[in-house]
């Protein structure tokens, strides 16, 4: 568990002098600032786009804005991008496609995407774009409290996905790095049971894995020192990461990203509260009104979908690109000294659902839902027919517990009453065990359809 007081943005633990950010111009920065620094950045974007992108110019072009220059306070007036828009353009011109702005011998590195919605496609990268995305990664996973005196575990692969990246962020850190990848929770008990490493990188699902596992043998471990979550919402859930620190130890806090601007791009302090922008200079970011994307300012308590620009990207830059996450805006100053303004998830948008003309995100169901451990194992998800938006209660939910627990009717009331007084809506939840929830390993999908 967390103990002591946190000296500025350190992690209750840490002893070192040197200094907790990294980045101190950029990531202290007023607004003005920040906005003088994105706008320079974005001119030349902008002249990069129009000269090199066959597919930017041709949409700018069609919204009628390529007669002349559009600054960034104008940004609003450019198209959104989808990443169907992104994979069309692959399509048409395979491998890169006509967003491929630099010539393919610049191209030094590919990831791929999951392909969960239909083939993989491809993300290139010159060597100034992994430069990049190696300064935003140090940023973040140094502002979450990893330093050269951390000895990390990271379940994230190598590859093909971007979270790969996060091997070149540490190395630049200058941490010790033990890299297992993803789901193989043998070799990270021994690590952690031989006290080779005192960070673990993962999934708030895996992490749980870890602590129900170890729960339930009655072991007990030398407590981490830390734990940083990405991939997925839960980090920032107290049910999840009040667990996980009780069990596991140290600080939980959360990071995050998304393949096709950055794999990381916001990282949360270890004062916990949010996770703060670190994409300064590089990334601009908005959010929007989900349903008719009109602008929202960023400020306490404005919720919204993100959207990300590139302002130094030089292969396959993105422009108001809809990531599909829902924040909302955190408030307050925090602690460790940084300006740039903090968020939590709140869920996908693909995940979201509506009951009696109210947005449900199934996270929040996750926090109900966590509040029942150790009767449960933490995990839930939501059962919707297709892709209908409109569900109409009650509303099937499954919640994995242990097989003991199984034929406990209690329980499942109990959840049910819980979920209709915090949520208002009704449920009928369903026990499964955790032989049958299936995989324990890696993410846990919050939405089965049938």
């Amino acid at each position: 568990m967390i103990s002591g007081p946190i000296r500025a943005g350190r992690l209750s633990s840490d002893a070192c002098e040197a200094d907790w950010i990294w980045d101190r111009e950029v990531e202290t920065e007023s607004d003005d600032q920040a906005f003088a620094r994105a706008s320079a950045s974005w001119d030349r974007q902008f002249r990069h786009l129009m000269e090199h992108s066959s597919f930017y110019s041709r949409r700018f072009r069609e919204a009628g804005v390529a007669a002349s220059a559009v600054g960034l306070a104008d940004i609003t007036r450019l198209p959104f991008s989808t990443k169907t828009d992104l994979k069309q353009a692959i399509d048409e011109r395979p491998p890169f496609g006509g967003n491929l702005c630099v010539p393919p011998e610049s191209v030094k590195r590919v990831y791929q995407t999951s392909g969960t919605t239909g083939s993989p496609s491809v993300l290139a990268l010159t060597q100034a774009d992994i430069e990049t995305w190696t300064t935003i990664g140090t940023r973040t996973y140094f502002a979450s409290g990893v330093h050269e005196h951390s000895s990390v575990l990271s379940t994230f692969g190598a590859g093909p996905f971007v979270a790969g990246h996060t091997y070149f962020v540490l190395s630049r850190i200058g941490s010790r790095v033990v890299p297992v990848g993803p789901g193989d929770a043998d070799r990270v008990l021994f690590g952690m049971r031989a006290g080779v490493f005192d960070t673990l990188l993962t999934t708030p699902s895996f992490a749980q894995y870890l602590s129900n596992r170890l729960e339930s043998a009655g072991e007990k471990i030398a407590p981490l020192r830390h734990v940083v979550t990405g991939g997925e919402p839960g980090g920032g859930i107290p049910a999840v990461r009040d667990h996980i620190q009780a069990v596991l130890g140290g600080t939980v806090n959360e990071v995050m990203g998304i393949g096709d601007v950055a794999p990381s791009l916001f990282g949360e302090c270890p004062h916990q509260q949010g996770m703060h922008f670190c994409g300064g200079g590089h990334v601009w970011v908005e959010i929007v009104e989900p349903d008719s994307r009109e602008p929202i300012k960023i400020e306490p308590g404005a919720v919204g979908e993100l959207v990300y620009t590139h302002l130094t990207r030089q292969a396959m830059p993105v422009v108001r690109f809809l990531g599909g996450d829902i924040v909302r805006i955190e408030g307050g100053t925090c602690g460790c000294g940084r300006t740039t303004f903090r968020m939590r998830i709140l869920g996908r948008r693909d995940d979201m659902f509506i009951v009696r003309a109210v947005k449900v995100y199934p996270s929040a169901i996750l926090a109900v839902v966590g509040e029942f451990r150790p009767r449960v194992t933490g995990r839930a998800r939501v059962v919707r027919r297709g892709s209908e938006m409109t569900v109409e209660p009650p509303v099937p939910l499954e919640v994995e517990v242990p097989k003991a627990r199984l034929g406990d009717t209690e329980l499942a009331a109990e959840i049910e009453r819980a979920v209709r007084s915090a949520l208002i809506f009704r449920c009928t939840v369903q026990l499964v065990a955790e032989e049958e929830f299936g995989a324990a390993g890696y993410k846990t999908r919050l939405v089965r359809q049938t």
